[in-house]
This record gives structure tokens, C-alpha cells and sequence, in this order.
């Protein structure tokens, strides 16, 4: 019973984090990049985005790919999402 409490809980803040991701993106292309929502959303999608835009920054040495870091960000929760699902 504790862990299936602990699963949806853990799966409800994967879907919020998705979420934020997707706002992220699709503010970022229409908001000023210095607004308080944005530094805001910032803040709190960095930490996800920086080790994948290192990662991809590593592996193909053009600055181009990191601008898919959000799309890995959200595959990666996906595929945590979906293991969680299944335990």
C-alpha cells in the first residue's frame, strides 16, 4: 500500500515536470528571456537541462544540439515514468 502511494507520487511529479518543460519551451520562443516568469522557469528547469546539454555539447561538438536537451529531458522521464508503471 506505501509503495503504491510513493509510485503515483513520484509519477504525479514526472507529469508536472513534463509539464514545466513543455511551458519552458514554448515560453521561451515568445517571453523575454530577462522576465520573471522566464528566470523563473529557468531556475527550475536548469538543473535538468545543464547535465543534457553538457551530454550532447560531449557527444556531437555542435552547439546546435543542445537545443534538444528539453526533447531528451522528456523522453528520459518518459522512460522513467513508464519503468515506475511497471513496478
Amino acid at each position: 500500500m506505501m509503495w503504491y502511494q510513493v509510485r503515483t507520487g513520484l509519477i504525479g511529479l514526472l507529469n508536472l515536470a513534463q509539464v514545466v518543460l513543455l511551458v519552458y519551451c514554448v515560453l521561451s520562443w515568445f517571453m523575454d528571456p530577462h522576465s520573471p516568469a522566464m528566470r523563473f522557469l529557468t531556475r527550475v528547469t536548469d538543473p535538468v537541462l545543464r547535465p543534457i546539454r553538457a551530454a550532447l555539447l560531449r557527444g556531437t561538438h555542435s552547439a546546435a544540439s543542445s537545443g534538444f536537451a528539453p526533447l531528451v529531458a522528456v523522453l528520459l522521464i518518459q522512460l522513467l515514468g513508464g519503468v515506475l508503471r511497471r513496478l
